[in-house]
């Protein structure tokens, strides 16, 4: 079966948000997804003070729901919106 490492960009909903709490329960949800092995997460700045989540995920690919997760996490508390940004072919 193939897999996929995804990545997940959430947006705050402003700069005062506790990203660590977003990270956590955004790392939570990938988990419940069926996330495979170990997932990273990043902080990365955007402009003017706000910085996005990144959540780095592995799946298998077929019969997986990459929007709906992104759904999942884009109803976090503190968050404005969440996407798939990238999705990356493992290979191996």
């Amino acid at each position: 079966m193939a897999k996929a490492i995804i990545t997940f960009k959430l947006m705050p909903e402003s700069p005062d948000v506790d990203l660590e709490a977003i990270k956590t329960k955004a790392l939570e949800i990938a988990e419940r997804a069926g996330a495979i092995g170990q997932m990273q997460s990043k902080i990365e700045p955007i402009a003017f003070g706000l910085k996005a989540v990144l959540i780095l995920a592995m799946y298998e690919v077929e019969g997986a729901d990459f929007d709906a997760i992104a759904e999942k996490m884009a109803a976090i508390k503190g968050v404005q919106s969440a996407e798939v940004a990238k999705m990356d072919l493992a290979l191996g």
